[in-house]
């Protein structure tokens, strides 16, 4: 009997271990006496499967990675199978979850995810404590959408003396660096997403919308008839960035990234779902 009690105390929580030993305690009389021997052999095994539990965010067989990108833009897509490949080649499976920007921040500093995917290089000097791959694993092109019937917008330098209210994805660090940096002949503000950014031009709310390529959807993309886009402003490397708890993986990582690149992969998502190598 004993024997069936430790094995199930160890399929259980800490918390469960307990209450399933009080209640055996009192519905076992006759076994009270002997029940009380293996005590601390059960709260050992309660104790041990405890410690050794796996975090909630996170599977003991997969990695968790935050992004900012919304499930239906282009650079999560790319991501996603990005991601699953690279992971792959490591023999590691991985899991790629959309978040508000601050939060998957938050989850990053906490453990609660491996890494991010689809952050700028000026994140890393921001956050050094993270690691961040060798390789950009996407390129995007940063563009600003103006209203119809104004001229286009294709440099900062423009943008600084075209337009007055700009507006932008929140969570992006480098368009919230370079428009704080154009302050006070601009004033920056950020939205929820793209669709949002490009409808504060079209309503007439903003002067123009900076965006990158990657972060357009399928919506999005419509809306940019109802206004005007100049030549690329840059080019944006995205990078992975790990947590201070998965910084070690980066060893096989790199090594990976790089094989893929060589066997083509980046270029053929790129095709894929940029339209464009």
């Amino acid at each position: 009997m004993h024997r069936v009690a430790v094995r199930s105390i160890m399929t259980i929580s800490y918390d469960k271990a307990v209450s399933a030993i009080i209640a055996y305690q009192s519905n076992n009389n006759t076994e009270k006496q002997s029940m009380s021997r293996c005590w601390s052999v059960l709260l050992a095994a309660a104790f041990s499967l405890s410690a050794s539990a796996p975090a909630a965010a996170q599977g003991p067989d997969t990695l968790i990675f935050g992004t900012t990108h919304e499930p239906d833009s282009i650079v999560y897509q790319y991501a996603r199978d990005y991601l699953q490949r690279l992971c792959g080649e490591i023999r590691q499976r991985c899991q790629l979850q959309s978040l508000p920007g601050r939060r998957s921040e938050a989850m990053l500093a906490d453990g609660s995810l491996a890494g991010e995917i689809g952050r700028v290089k000026e994140y890393g000097r921001k956050h050094p404590q993270y690691l961040r791959l060798d390789e950009p694993f996407v390129q995007t092109r940063t563009y600003i959408f103006t209203p119809a019937g104004q001229p286009v917008i294709d440099s900062w330098e423009a943008l600084a003396a075209g337009a007055r209210t700009v507006s932008y994805k929140r969570g992006i660090l480098t368009y919230q660096l370079k428009l704080d940096a154009l302050k006070p002949r601009v004033q920056p503000h950020d939205v929820q997403n793209v669709p949002a950014c490009l409808n504060m031009v079209i309503n007439r709310r903003d002067h123009a919308c900076v965006y990158d390529d990657g972060s357009l959807s399928a919506v999005s993309t419509a809306m940019l008839s109802q206004g005007r886009i100049g030549k690329p402003v840059e080019e944006l490397n995205l990078y992975i960035y790990l947590g201070r708890d998965h910084s070690a993986l980066a060893g096989a990582l790199n090594p990976a990234a790089r094989r893929l690149q060589t066997q083509g992969l980046n270029a053929e998502l790129h095709r894929k779902y940029f339209g464009v190598k």
